[in-house]
């Protein structure tokens, strides 16, 4: 009795956390907590698997499940897992069965709600005329349910679902926004992230293909993302920037679509989720193909190849897995008929054991208790020791960057008062040399080119330190300070350098800030200086939400990042320092023959 009341217990708080999105709670009870490896809990890791559309995982957990030993309504939820797996891997018929398996089975647990869910599951696949071509009853079985049961979240389905259907309305708007704002009200009453976030990117799609208003659509995709960023939903962030990289593109401003589209494919996970990632990539192709950038273009189109081509591998393994679980789950289905008929002779032993199992479970809960007492203490103690780690950390990173600014000022000083003035001297008296050896012909080609070295030399000297003097931002803001450093590398280097800021003025930022963002920029531009070999070069600065995001590019050499992290390099380890002091995230897109991308976030 005790050990059933437990489990109800855990299930009801498991399916409280997946009714209102807390998946980083979800990961920490399913995964990270050693005691919980019961029935449900594995049932649940499932569910878990399919929201992140980690099909090859869902398969594997489910099939290894016994079935033979479970409740009508762990049948239910098998089912309905196993259906939502087959649907997201586009196994449509088998994903229909098993959802009308798993809605008999809530019908018998009693779980009306979970039922009607089914029903709206069961529309979406039955409205592709290639799955079915029958009558589709779903959508009005599940509105005359959902009125019925009158759960707030159901109804909040329903009318994002009705707002699209309208077959005689002359004013669709007027239509769509009735419904949107009557599930905005639904919402009220019961207050889940994730559909609210769900609303909003609705809202934005009808905005960017129904009815373009830019300003609109873009308003509401971002308060989606603001929400899928909290939850840790990766793949819906990467599907909101891909569609505010849809509103440039609609408007004719593809080079802003590709920075949206770039920021959605950083976000993809790469492990398991290739369709969309594929599709990111096949996008960022047309896109450079549009501005005439051909190289940028075969690049992503290959890359989307070869993730469909990942794709297709995928899907061959997730078969091979159905194919060898169905085997043992057919197994199953013998071995259940077999202790159906064991079923007496167990229950008669179970009497005898009641007693001894009440007794037993009261000692292991208490010694558990004890145990998970001790255990907690030793997980803070060892959590205060990181965090003072970690401060101290911060601190001598910290010292370390005011250091190499002190240093950086000084040698900047060295070279243009000291060095710089030894190389004007050398060369006046290398040229008054010239004219008193001018008699020797043979000299002329020797001091020729020792004059051109001594000039490239002097002028690469002049270069550095008129970039390491660019560094003074005593009483200039970051956005004009970044301004004259990119038109001061312009002037003295052969490279024309873009500056972009998309800061609204109302953003202020701290001293400390501004100037590690702004040695961050002067470094990436020395760096690009010193071995680009590039043209051009453009620098952007963006704030989004709560980061500033910052992108760098050029279209040099480029390198190969494995080589240059193996041998080190000063810029980059100076680039990475700062980032890392202001708990930062940086990222280096770059190949041989196809220039360079940094791209940095900084939360503010």
């Amino acid at each position: 009795m005790f050990i059933s009341l437990g489990a109800f217990a855990q299930t009801q708080k498991i399916d409280e956390l997946f009714r209102y999105s807390k998946f980083k709670k979800l990961d920490t009870l399913l995964f990270q907590s050693k005691a919980n490896q019961g029935l449900d809990v594995k049932l649940a890791k499932a569910k878990y698997f399919n929201s992140f559309k980690r099909l090859k995982e869902s398969f594997a957990l489910l099939f290894d499940i016994d079935t033979t030993a479970m409740s009508t309504n762990q049948k239910a939820h098998y089912h309905d897992n196993l259906a939502s797996a087959y649907h997201l891997n586009g196994n449509f018929d088998r994903a229909a069965a098993h959802y009308i398996t798993a809605q008999n089975y809530y019908k018998d647990a009693g779980d009306l709600l979970s039922y009607n869910s089914l029903n709206m599951d069961l529309y979406y696949i039955m409205f592709d005329p290639d799955v079915y071509n029958g009558n589709n009853s779903y959508l009005k079985a599940y509105h005359e349910l959902a009125l019925e049961l009158n759960d707030p979240l159901q109804l909040v389905d329903l009318e994002t679902e009705l707002a699209y259907v309208c077959k005689t309305c002359t004013d669709t708007t007027d239509h769509f926004l009735k419904h949107i704002d009557k599930a905005y009200d639904y919402l009220k009453l019961d207050p889940s992230p994730q559909e609210l976030s769900s609303i909003h990117f609705i809202k934005g799609m009808y905005y960017t293909n129904q009815k373009f208003l830019k300003d609109s659509a873009e308003y509401y995709f971002k308060k989606s993302l603001q929400i899928d960023e909290s939850l840790g939903l990766t793949h819906k962030v990467a599907m909101v920037y891909f569609y505010i990289g849809d509103v440039s593109r609609i408007e004719g401003n593809y080079s802003k679509a590709i920075y949206w589209t770039k920021k959605a494919n950083s976000y993809r996970n790469l492990n398991y989720d290739y369709d969309l990632t594929a599709f990111i990539n096949e996008t960022l192709a047309e896109d450079y193909k549009q501005i005439n950038q051909l190289d940028s273009a075969y690049f992503y189109l290959s890359e989307s190849l070869r993730f469909r081509d990942s794709l297709n591998y995928q899907k061959q393994n997730i078969n091979l897995t159905r194919y060898e679980a169905e085997k043992k789950e057919r197994e199953n289905l013998r071995l259940e008929q077999e202790n159906k008929q064991n079923q007496t002779y167990i229950l008669g032993s179970l009497g005898a054991l009641g007693l001894l199992m009440i007794l037993s479970v009261s000692v292991y809960i208490n010694s558990k208790r004890k145990r998970l007492l001790i255990e907690k203490d030793k997980a803070l103690q060892i959590k205060g020791i990181e965090n003072e780690l970690k401060k101290q950390q911060l601190k001598a990173l910290d010292a370390l960057v005011m250091g190499q600014e002190k240093e950086r000022m000084r040698i900047a000083s060295d070279l243009h008062d000291n060095i710089g003035s030894n190389f004007v001297a050398m060369t006046a008296y290398f040229e008054q040399l010239k004219k008193e050896l001018k008699s020797k012909p043979e000299s002329s080609s020797i001091f020729n080119r020792t004059q051109q070295l001594l000039d490239d030399t002097y002028q690469d000297i002049r270069s550095i330190a008129h970039l390491k003097h660019s560094g003074q931002m005593k009483d200039r803001d970051l956005i004009p300070a970044l301004e004259k450093l990119t038109k001061n590398v312009s002037s003295f280097s052969k490279i024309e350098v873009e500056f972009n800021s998309f800061i609204g003025h109302e953003l202020e930022l701290n001293d400390h800030l501004e100037l590690n963002i702004f040695r961050i920029v002067q470094e990436a531009m020395a760096n690009i200086v010193k071995h680009s070999k590039a043209k051009t070069a453009s620098v952007s600065i963006t704030n989004i939400e709560s980061s500033l995001n910052i992108i760098i590019e050029d279209d040099g050499k480029g390198f190969d990042l494995q080589k240059v992290k193996a041998k080190g390099s000063l810029g980059l380890e100076g680039i990475q320092q700062r980032v890392d002091l202001l708990r930062g995230d940086f990222k280096i897109d770059t190949k041989k023959g196809r220039g360079t991308t940094l791209i940095i976030d900084i939360p503010l």
